[in-house]
């Protein structure tokens, strides 16, 4: 575990190669590499996705290839904090020790894109069984802020449904201006009694 934490933290802090040479043989290592990989434990969640930001799909809600990591990653996360809970060991993620990277993101070429949640024990009515997020991947910051918040907004309406109590919100915003919010919240499924 601790040599997969220290390939994160050097693949996250990789910057863009400078001159051709160094941008081919990245090619050439991201295309020989395993393009993503998420590892969870009791600790927390590490995952790496290396590849292609877009790809021209045909179907335009499948072109952000990098951003529908985002998608396993909460994937995991939410079955894993569900399993969790029934076993007894109630976690929420620490959202402050929450680390989100970006490097190479141009919108046009590969990028690396990292993830790192850590888990943190809980009481029963403290933990949370349930996680989402919505992101953008824009440059333009200030466009791509209002859609966000107003995507928020609908998610979290959307939430009521299933959540008990209010969901924990944070933001993230990578150096290269990558955004993303992420929710964690008690489900109504495992939790039904915390809203009392």
């Amino acid at each position: 575990m601790l040599l997969f934490c220290m390939a994160i933290l050097i693949a996250c802090q990789t910057d863009r190669p400078k001159n051709k040479d160094k941008k081919n043989k990245r090619e050439i290592q991201l295309k020989t590499e395993k393009p993503d990989s998420i590892r969870i434990d009791k600790t927390g969640l590490y995952g790496i996705y290396r590849g292609v930001e877009f790809a021209d799909t045909g179907d335009v809600s499948r072109r952000d290839v990098a951003h529908r990591f985002s998608n396993r990653v909460a994937d995991t996360l939410g079955k894993y904090l569900k399993a969790q809970f029934k076993a007894g060991n109630y976690l929420s993620i620490d959202f402050q020790k929450t680390k989100i990277t970006t490097a190479g993101m141009d919108l046009k070429d590969s990028v690396v894109y990292c993830i790192t949640m850590v888990f943190k024990s809980e009481k029963k009515c403290d933990a949370s069984t349930g996680i989402e997020h919505c992101g953008s991947w824009s440059q333009d910051e200030i466009t791509s802020r209002y859609f966000l918040k107003k995507r928020l907004v609908e998610l979290k309406k959307s939430l009521q449904k299933i959540n008990v109590g209010k969901p924990d919100v944070h933001f993230y915003k990578t150096a290269e201006k990558f955004q993303e919010y992420w929710i964690q919240f008690k489900h109504k499924d495992y939790q039904r009694d915390c809203g009392k």
